[in-house]
């Protein structure tokens, strides 16, 4: 690990992250900054081996900040640090585009642990930050595609996954080709699911049709 940047908007921060990275990893170069704005300008000036983003600082927020990184450099790992103890935006941080997220309450070999393992390419969440996204993630596992289609919309949906034609559907319930087409356009934009095969395969899996 060679090139670090440490984005915090507090010097005396920046300066002991520094001193704890110039203690610890032999060679590093660490570059510092205090703002969001000041790391998309640094972004493209060297190949960085790590960045370390406070969550709270002038500029961007830190999901917007990690999004513009990601479409400068997808690869680059980013360490984000926070102060706070709320935790609804951790899963965000992460799926915007952060290797990894820890506090800065934790102990410094936490810290140490963190910066090594996403310099080396892997992910890092301490074990209350790891517990939210295990929620997080069991929770959109048990919520089905299909439960926020209305009540018509399921009806077709099933009409679909059994084989029925627009025009047939719509003969059926009374509706016109052109309404029947609607409400297929927005099931496929609720579900994702883009063909009639994909719905039947849906279907059949999840019991919502014989």
């Amino acid at each position: 690990m060679q090139h670090v940047l440490i984005a915090d908007d507090h010097a005396v921060t920046r300066h002991g992250l520094r001193e704890l990275l110039l203690d610890a990893f032999d060679g590093v170069q660490v570059t510092e900054v205090g703002d969001g704005h000041a790391v998309l300008a640094q972004l493209p000036t060297r190949a960085w081996d790590l960045l370390m983003l406070d969550v709270l600082m002038p500029g961007p927020g830190i999901l917007d900040l990690l999004r513009a990184i990601r479409e400068v450099n997808a690869t680059v790992p980013v360490l984000v640090l926070t102060a706070s103890h709320e935790t609804a935006y951790i899963v965000e941080t992460m799926a915007a585009g952060a290797n990894g997220l820890i506090h800065k309450h934790h102990a410094v070999d936490d810290l140490l642990q963190a910066v090594q393992r996403i310099a080396d390419g892997g992910t890092y969440l301490h074990a209350d930050a790891a517990a939210v996204v295990a929620r997080s993630l069991q929770a959109r596992k048990s919520a089905l595609i299909h439960d926020d289609l209305s009540d018509r919309e399921l009806d077709i949906f099933r009409r679909i996954a059994v084989g029925r034609a627009i025009k047939e559907i719509g003969f059926d319930l009374g509706l016109s080709d052109k309404t029947v087409a609607t409400y297929l356009a927005r099931i496929r934009e609720k579900t994702g699911l883009n063909s009639h095969v994909d719905i039947a395969r849906y279907a059949l899996k999840n019991g919502l049709v014989d």
